[in-house]
């Protein structure tokens, strides 16, 4: 794998799972937009990249608190990538980032503070799920 850092947006609300053993891991969806000039010199969206960030054990649950779709964030782990198969049965692969770390970027404006969502919400009703990898 191959370390990374990167600032992404998240652009689905972030999805938290436990294990059988009650570990959790979060998952989410972010994209990277390259910066480009149109033909009249204005910064626009060039290529965009979707990426799956996961987080496991108790920073899951403090990065589930933190964050929402829409907010800016700094990771730092290892990219990969995970190949399957769509209802169709055409082969598909997603780029997936480790993180060892995840903080809230502060270059568009100030990080929240407080709870936005909780943990024990998300808990209830949930079923053990396998971690995606």
């Amino acid at each position: 794998m191959i370390h990374t850092a990167g600032e992404y947006g998240i652009v689905k609300e972030p999805e938290i799972k436990f294990t059988d053993k009650g570990k959790a891991w979060l998952k989410l969806r972010v994209k990277s937009s390259e910066r480009v000039r149109d033909s009249d010199g204005k910064w626009v969206d060039g290529n965009v990249t979707y990426i799956d960030v996961l987080v496991f054990d108790k920073p899951a649950q403090h990065l589930y608190d933190s964050v929402v779709k829409g907010d800016s964030i700094v990771v730092v782990g290892k990219l990969g990538q995970r190949e399957w198969t769509d209802k169709e049965g055409n082969k598909r692969i997603d780029m997936q980032i480790m993180a060892d770390h995840v903080g809230v970027s502060t270059r568009w404006g100030p990080a929240k503070t407080g709870n936005v969502g909780s943990v024990s919400n998300a808990i209830e009703g949930l079923q053990a799920t396998e971690v995606p990898f």
